[in-house]
């Protein structure tokens, strides 16, 4: 009888709190190649490395955020090669707080986007 009263309790308790919670969302799924999100708020990334030439944004919402556009491909982090979009995550991760320099490849142009400290962990792992 305790256990009902208790799973009551809690079902109601879930049931006022999923109010508070339903705009605060993020869908994030990711694999190795593969790395998409988004969120309520209308803000998005797609990115992917099918051939393991570089990481092609797909899609970023808003629009050049951080001066990326969809068709760019992200070829390093701070000098360093990313080939895939773990190698990407796996930077972020390590230097969660670091300001860093993108090498992107623009059609034929080659670009250095400056990100600001933390930005590329907001960017692969994006807060509600």
């Amino acid at each position: 009888m305790r256990r009902l009263i208790l799973l009551g309790a809690l079902a109601a308790a879930t049931a006022f709190a999923l109010p508070a919670y339903a705009g605060l969302y993020v869908y994030i799924h990711g694999t190795r190649d593969m790395l998409t999100w988004h969120s309520p708020d209308g803000r998005a990334l797609d990115l992917t490395s099918p051939d393991g030439k570089g990481i092609r944004v797909a899609r970023i919402e808003p629009a050049d955020r951080d001066g990326m556009k969809p068709g760019d491909v992200i070829a390093a982090v701070d000098g360093q090669p990313v080939a895939h979009v773990v190698d990407l995550m796996t930077y972020a991760n390590a230097h969660p707080q670091a300001a860093c320099k993108l090498s992107v490849r623009r059609g034929q142009d080659g670009l250095q986007l400056a990100l600001p400290a933390g930005e590329l962990a907001a960017l692969v792992h994006p807060q509600p």
